[in-house]
């Protein structure tokens, strides 16, 4: 676990180290109210890979995203928990790149938190991302259709509406400026995925150290990067929607926490490789491939 919590750790300095703080503007009391009233609408979900973790961490992971939310500096949880609710929180929770940092408190009776931001700008921050994920969960027809329409929605909906753009490294920002990092916006696809009920891990290259989503669909995990149909063509093909070990570049990948993550062989999607564009029908998408055949994507 320690060596997991390394990871995490040098991917918050890589954060540190280009961003100073997260953008936002200072606004009145109504965002506090906005704020308070959109929270009402997210959960704090776990990454996938970590859903069988101890209740009492999880406890305490979600004492630590509420006190975030609410801007509040000290959370009461008991620290030994801490290695299990940092893996959790650095995870799965977008907000953590508006922490600064988190200490022991002197009697060892929680955490003190320090942020970034001023707490206006804290405030206004959180208002904005929990209103925007909301909207996009609207978009994307959340509890209006199945959760695999739900995932393809998420997919198509970041792949046609983001660009990609290195220098924006938070979800947060992502949100604000419509485009991002390729990491930031699988995270982003994940995070919305777990929203809307459906399973999604982070994953990560061990050659490169970049990362990608998996992603279950139709009842089977499969690789998701958004990147490759923005790369491209800005969200007219589904060359990185539901992608085997093959297409995905028969690359290895492990969780956060180092775990291996299993090869996946199923070659259900792999003709989506050659799509140049798509077309939605009701509950199916017929898709145009360069190869002059077509594929039909059933959605349930």
């Amino acid at each position: 676990m320690k060596k997991a919590i390394s990871l995490l750790l040098s991917l918050i300095l890589m954060l540190s180290v280009f961003t100073a703080c997260t953008k936002g503007d200072s606004n009145d009391s109504d965002n506090n109210q906005a704020s308070d009233k959109s929270s009402e609408q997210v959960s704090f979900t776990i990454d996938s890979h970590y859903e069988n973790i101890d209740e009492s961490a999880v406890r305490a992971y979600e004492k630590l995203c509420s006190a975030v939310i609410n801007g509040d500096k000290e959370v009461k949880l008991n620290t030994s928990l801490l290695d299990d609710v940092h893996n959790l929180f650095y995870t799965s929770f977008p907000l953590f790149s508006l922490v600064e940092s988190i200490q022991i408190l002197p009697d060892s009776s929680g955490i003190s938190l320090t942020y970034k931001n001023s707490d206006e700008e804290h405030k206004t921050i959180v208002s904005g991302f929990l209103n925007r994920i909301n909207e996009i969960m609207q978009q994307c027809q959340y509890g209006k259709v199945s959760t695999d329409t739900y995932v393809f929605n998420v997919y198509t909906y970041i792949t046609s509406n983001f660009i990609l753009d290195s220098s924006v490294i938070t979800i947060s920002d992502a949100l604000t400026d419509n485009k991002g990092y390729s990491a930031v916006l699988c995270s982003l696809f994940e995070y919305l995925v777990l929203q809307g009920g459906g399973k999604a891990s982070h994953i990560i290259n061990v050659y490169s150290s970049s990362m990608i989503s998996l992603v279950q669909f139709k009842g089977e995990w499969y690789y998701f990067n958004p990147a490759l149909d923005m790369h491209d063509n800005q969200g007219e093909s589904l060359k990185g929607f539901a992608m085997n070990n093959e297409r995905a570049g028969n690359i290895e990948y492990t969780y956060t926490d180092y775990s291996a993550v299993a090869v996946v062989e199923d070659n259900t999607f792999d003709e989506l490789k050659n799509s140049i564009s798509f077309e939605i029908m009701d509950n199916k998408v017929n898709v145009t491939c360069s190869d002059n055949e077509s594929f039909m994507l059933e959605l349930n």
